[in-house]
């Protein structure tokens, strides 16, 4: 009598699943596949054995919230994230500012535009060099003014692994800057499609452990 048995062949790019009928399981259990057979490298591929009614899932990338972040901070943290109404622009120059931009350094569409006429200087910013998931700064006085590098032009989008990256860089300037006040706007929200709710959960993640007030301003038209 021939058991039957599932199995998934598992390699870089995908799981395939097949069903195939052997006398002896334990015996399945230690085959495997010549992957020059498969035209891939020259290492044979692993099989997992599976129970036949096994499905496969992917977990949701982000389930942690901003707000149950902020209710499992310790009661001393020294980080501070809120939101305002208003122009971003008129945060107080003791506040450093901080926006989202494609490697191209384009500027052409959303806040990226009035950045780009207040503080020019697109020459500079492409000079640094910085890739997606890097940060370039510029400074205006006695503040940063930061330009995240999000994507690799500003027509693409963004992804909370780059966003992070940028972010962390960031963190990384400030510390050795003493950068202790932040101003941004919904950064990667908007015409970046990022959602609010899962990009504050990651400023709180990365700036947890630092003595810093970030103001969030969220313009509202008059």
């Amino acid at each position: 009598m021939f058991g039957r048995c599932n199995f998934a062949l598992l390699n870089k790019y995908s799981i395939v699943c097949k069903t195939f009928y052997k006398p002896h399981l334990s015996t399945a259990a230690h085959l495997s596949v010549n992957s020059a057979a498969l035209g891939k490298s020259r290492q044979p591929h692993k099989l997992l054995i599976l129970p036949q009614s096994t499905t496969f899932s992917r977990a949701p990338f982000h389930s942690t919230t901003a707000q149950q972040l902020r209710q499992n901070m310790s009661a001393d943290s020294k980080f501070k994230l809120t939101e305002v109404e208003g122009d971003l622009f008129s945060a107080p120059e003791t506040h450093s500012l901080a926006h989202c931009v494609g490697a191209d350094f384009a500027m052409g569409a959303g806040i990226a535009v009035k950045f780009k006429q207040i503080y020019g200087q697109v020459d500079q910013l492409r000079a640094q060099g910085v890739q997606s998931g890097g940060v370039a700064v510029l400074q205006d006085k006695e503040r940063y003014i930061y330009y995240l590098v999000t994507k690799p032009q500003s027509w693409g989008s963004p992804t909370y692994d780059s966003l992070r990256a940028s972010l962390v860089a960031m963190r990384e300037h400030m510390r050795k800057n003493k950068v202790h006040k932040l101003a941004i706007p919904r950064i990667g929200c908007g015409i970046d499609g990022l959602e609010w709710d899962k990009v504050s959960a990651e400023l709180c993640k990365v700036f947890d452990s630092e003595e810093l007030e970030i103001v969030v301003y969220n313009f509202v038209p008059k």
